[in-house]
């Protein structure tokens, strides 16, 4: 979240405060901001027609501000997934057909530096391309997990990520789950636990740590690159 977003929710807040009747001294306000990515390389998906293997890349994003105790105060996910040229069954998706001058991956043909610039141009995130594009309510999805992580340090969110998700897929645990190691794991929520854990699971289940890729490891990236932001309201 840059600055001048930062300064926009601060205000916002005072002017709440001042509308309720609270008058509000000069104070100092400190937050912290950070971004953080990480990438993982995948097997897939799949093949293509000819049988030959596809690849992809996944870079997850977070943008993040904390408070002075680490709280996360709001956080923004996004996902560029980056295909091999010989993906057809993703249309309109990133893809990169290879370096300049060298020869294409299997029928693909040979990049110059014009079409590879003009290939990574085009690409977009998951948000960029939108839902209907990318062929699911992914920016739904990452909002659900953007309001539940809320008011929690990122300690805190890998404990829960550790104890919620399954330990195959990385998506939230579900109680109509067959799967034996998710029974057992799911077993052992509280039933405090489950309610909160089927609330996140009523508006996401896409997983967080997979081969589509590492959402809390960005966000502890986020945390950890995180730059001290000063305001005075």
């Amino acid at each position: 979240m840059s600055k001048s977003k930062v300064l926009t929710v601060v205000v916002a807040v005072a002017a709440i405060l001042a509308v309720a009747g609270f008058t509000l001294l000069p104070k100092e306000v400190t937050i912290y901001n950070g971004s953080g990515q990480t990438s993982v390389f995948r097997v897939g998906p799949g093949k293509d027609a000819n049988g030959g293997q596809i690849y992809s890349i996944s870079t997850a994003t977070a943008d993040a501000t904390f408070d002075e105790d680490g709280k996360i105060l709001s956080v923004r996910f996004d996902a560029l997934e980056v295909l091999s040229p010989n993906d057809a069954e993703h249309e309109g998706a990133p893809v990169f057909s290879g370096w300049p001058g060298q020869a294409g991956y299997l029928t693909a043909p040979g990049s110059t530096d014009e079409t590879a610039g003009k290939e990574v141009a085009a690409w977009q995130t998951k948000l960029e391309r939108g839902d209907e594009a990318y062929g699911m309510n992914v920016s739904e999805q990452y909002a659900a997990y953007e309001e539940f992580f809320k008011g929690k340090t990122v300690a805190e969110v890998e404990q829960w990520f550790a104890r919620n998700t399954s330990d195959k897929n990385g998506r939230p645990l579900k109680a109509e789950s067959t799967d034996p190691g998710e029974q057992a794991k799911y077993s052992q929520l509280s039933d405090a636990e489950k309610q909160a854990l089927a609330d996140v699971t009523s508006g996401a289940s896409i997983s967080l740590k997979d081969a589509h890729g590492d959402f809390i490891g960005a966000l502890k990236k986020a945390y950890e690159n995180r730059q001290e932001v000063k305001f005075d309201i």
